[in-house]
């Protein structure tokens, strides 16, 4: 009844204050901090054993959004932020509630699935370029076991850190994606939510 779309999921985004960030937002602005969706992580290609950490929860979303956080945010609003704002003054506009999803999408999805496959390809673009740290902190995590405080965690979350803000820091960067995949999505789930 439901078409299997990723919603904004309840622990991938965060505010100041790890509250909720996501769509509800009346700003255009992305939350100051943030990581990849599990289902974005789904979607993507990724080499890195760190992004299936992440997507299990072992590396939790506290630990990730401290690590990498505010550099994957300003990356996204740099390479994704058009679709994000364009599907928030939709939402707006129309005076939809934007914790509603299936009242929203018909009218309001194409840019969001934009966005998704923006993110989908900038996520690919860091497990290219920060594959040394992320699979040196899976390692660290693993080696850690529950313990968060140890200092090689630390060291090579850190290093994760560094190399996601080199690249948002990266002259020339473009990501590419395929934006009639993510259009042919939606019209695909907004077909089915419409029956």
């Amino acid at each position: 009844k439901f078409p299997s779309l990723w919603l904004r999921p309840k622990a991938c985004t965060a505010t100041r204050n790890m509250g909720q960030g996501g769509s509800a937002s009346t700003s255009d602005r992305l939350p100051d901090s943030l990581v990849p969706t599990s289902t974005q992580l789904r979607r993507a290609q990724l080499t890195s054993k760190w992004w299936s950490l992440q997507q299990e929860g072992r590396a939790s979303m506290p630990m990730c959004l401290q690590a990498y956080g505010k550099p994957y945010a300003k990356l996204l609003e740099q390479h994704c932020g058009q679709h994000r704002s364009e599907h928030q003054r939709c939402v707006r506009s129309r005076k939809l509630d934007p914790l509603n999803m299936p009242a929203w999408y018909p009218a309001c999805g194409e840019p969001y699935e934009l966005e998704n496959a923006c993110a989908v390809s900038l996520v690919e673009e860091i497990d290219r370029r920060c594959r040394a740290p992320l699979d040196k902190a899976a390692a660290a995590l693993a080696a850690a076991g529950n313990s968060q405080a140890d200092p090689k965690l630390q060291a090579s979350l850190d290093a994760v850190g560094q190399c996601v803000s080199q690249v948002a820091k990266a002259k020339g960067l473009s990501v590419s994606y395929n934006a009639a995949a993510a259009r042919e999505r939606f019209s695909a789930s907004k077909r089915l939510m419409i029956r």
